[in-house]
């Protein structure tokens, strides 16, 4: 099952794995233990992969935010560490319906092979350990510490690598940029965390769905595209998978319109936009 994931070497003892959908975990290993940040999707054996990456250690489960493309990897795991204000019965509800439907189509489309079930097919719930701001992982000759990164979800969070040089920061800021869930908060609140990370000691951060890393120097960028979605009437927006995952977007006209790029700049807010005024009027009869 682990051809099923992608790995890449990013920094001295830290990979990045990469699913089918091209959700992204990362690995950091220490010399008595593994620290797996997320697990994407829930396709192969992701927590075995990672022991193997690290070199035989155990590995611990720790995830970012809530989300099934984060957590679909967690179930059947044990135990995982994550914010207590995004360990909530329904969002446990919600990750387990987004990872079958994940692996529908996975399966539906020839991603995987058609007998291949996803991790919440073959095991259960883990069970959760409570993490936030300040606190740190002891890896054994590596520190790993938790740094709280509010926006996306009200509690996601990022594991800061002080000396590889970088911060896995899941969701918490991306080339497009979901404020549009329940658990999300306004702008102002992720301006606050793009303040935040212009702050901390990293080089790199690395997010959930990207294959090359960002810098401070892209944090300005993302600021400004927070001021434009304010003023900004947007477009209609739905998750091409998961119901109900859906809300304006606003397209920072920056130039580069492939999503796929880094490049790229957008945000989308919470609620669909208002209708927008046909063209011309009404004619007479």
């Amino acid at each position: 099952m682990a051809d099923l994931i992608l790995t890449s070497r990013i920094a001295e003892g830290v990979w990045q794995l990469t699913d089918p959908f091209e959700n992204r975990a990362y690995v950091v290993a220490g010399r008595d233990r593994a620290l797996l940040v997320d697990t994407m999707a829930g396709f192969g054996d992701v927590v075995g992969l990672a022991g193997e990456l690290a070199g035989g250690v155990p590995v611990t489960v720790a995830l970012t935010h809530r989300h099934c493309d984060h957590v679909g990897g967690s179930f059947g795991a044990g135990e995982v560490l994550m914010h207590a204000a995004d360990d909530v019965e329904d969002a446990w509800e919600e990750s387990e319906r987004g990872a079958r439907l994940f692996a529908e189509v996975a399966r539906h489309d020839g991603m995987v092979p058609a007998d291949e079930k996803c991790a919440v097919e073959r095991g259960g719930r883990p069970r959760v350990r409570h993490v936030g701001e300040g606190d740190v992982l002891d890896l054994g000759g590596r520190a790993v510490e938790v740094v709280e990164l509010p926006g996306h979800t009200v509690g996601s969070v990022g594991y800061l690598v002080r000396d590889a040089g970088v911060l896995l920061s899941g969701d918490a800021v991306t080339p497009v940029m979901c404020l549009c869930f329940e658990e999300s908060l306004p702008l102002d609140a992720w301006r606050q965390t793009l303040a935040k990370m212009a702050g901390l000691d990293f080089a790199e951060f690395w997010t959930g769905h990207h294959d090359v890393p960002f810098g401070k120097d892209d944090l300005g960028g993302f600021l400004s595209a927070a001021d434009f979605a304010e003023g900004d009437r947007g477009h209609e927006w739905h998750h091409s998978i998961v119901p109900g995952w859906e809300g304006t977007i606003h397209l920072v006209p920056n130039g580069v319109w492939s999503p796929d790029s880094p490049d790229f700049r957008a945000v989308i807010t919470r609620g669909l936009p208002p209708a927008r005024p046909r063209r011309g009027g009404r004619r007479n009869a």
